[in-house]
């Protein structure tokens, strides 16, 4: 009998093949919660404009308004109402993926449900940088801007900047002076309580701030497993929400750098700003736009596209309903 040759290990090495596991990754999602708190408005189809024009009394009731009366005399002097407005102009937004038919057929994994839901987090998270922006470096319909405020108090921008993170991150006492600002303001809260929008490198200091915990944690609304989902608590009538797509502020104010180190915490009353889009069952709506036919551009139908497209637009209302507070963070 011959004997069956022996074969080393180490020479199958190419006869391997790498097992894949089809159970991805999940992605990194954005907790977006800005737009839940704003004024929102549908431009009806065919009305003849692309804008919204927004409007506010610039009247502010004050008591040396009212005058003496003199019996019999006919009052002579009169109070005068005055109205300011804004237009919006929408603008169109939209971005699609091209998928060919050979990766469509042979691909592990359903590329075009993960494209689409990529396009529907970006739709989303370019909804919110509008707002945010207009919230942080827009003025109202009055041509005012939201009241700015900074960590610990101190007094500007540029100061800030060139403090350090350990004297200039934001504590339990910038939070309610900016509470306290927007009551003097006379602004509404929104839904029994005005909202700070946090960043999670915010929420860190705060997390530390023994005044903040002692508040939050002694009310039994604020127990742990209790609040919904990026909610710490609530201080002072200022429900505190985690977000994850903070204005970020280098050196220079008022222009977005990703790299910077300064975060703005935005706190709302009620139509601090609003948002606008196409009404209804339009093309213009925001919607997934999925192309998988074959058509005289595509005959051979090689290719699927995924898109949408939106006509929206984000603006500041009333400065004096929102407080930005500017501050540096500990985290390291």
């Amino acid at each position: 009998m011959a004997l069956m040759s022996r074969t080393n290990p180490a020479s199958l090495g190419s006869y391997y093949q790498a097992f894949l596991s089809k159970n991805l990754i999940d992605r990194i999602n954005e907790t977006l919660k800005l737009n839940d708190l704003a004024q929102q408005v549908d431009l009806p189809k065919n009305i003849g404009s692309t804008s919204v024009k927004f409007f506010q009394f610039d009247t502010v009731p004050a008591s040396t308004n009212v005058q003496t009366l003199t019996e019999g005399t006919p009052i002579s002097t009169f109070r005068e109402v005055g109205l300011n407005s804004v237009s919006v102009s929408l603008t169109q937004y939209g971005e699609a993926v091209k998928i060919s038919d050979i990766l469509s057929q042979t691909s592990l994994f359903d590329v075009l449900k993960e494209a689409s839901n990529t396009l529907g987090e970006e739709a989303a998270l370019k909804a919110d940088d509008l707002s945010r922006d207009q919230l942080v470096t827009g003025t109202d319909v009055a041509g005012n801007a939201t009241d700015k405020r900074y960590g610990q108090g101190i007094a500007s921008f540029n100061t800030l900047s060139s403090t350090a993170a350990a004297s200039a991150y934001l504590d339990a006492e910038d939070l309610l002076d900016s509470v306290t600002a927007l009551k003097a303001n006379k602004a509404n809260p929104l839904n029994g309580q005005f909202t700070a929008l946090v960043p999670p490198q915010v929420s860190r200091d705060l997390l530390r701030d023994t005044d903040f915990l002692n508040t939050v944690y002694r009310n039994p609304e604020n127990k742990v497993g209790s609040l919904p989902k990026g909610t710490l608590g609530s201080f002072y009538g200022v429900r505190i929400v985690e977000h994850s797509n903070p204005f970020i502020e280098g050196t220079t104010a008022g222009t977005y750098d990703s790299a910077g180190s300064i975060y703005s915490t935005v706190v709302l009353g009620a139509n601090a700003f609003g948002v606008v889009k196409i009404a209804g069952d339009s093309p213009m709506s925001p919607r997934m736009i999925v192309l998988q036919n074959a058509d005289k551009s595509d005959p051979l139908n090689q290719t699927i596209t995924a898109g949408y497209k939106a006509f929206y637009a984000a603006k500041l209302l009333n400065g004096k309903r929102a407080v930005v507070i500017k501050s540096k963070s500990r985290f390291a």
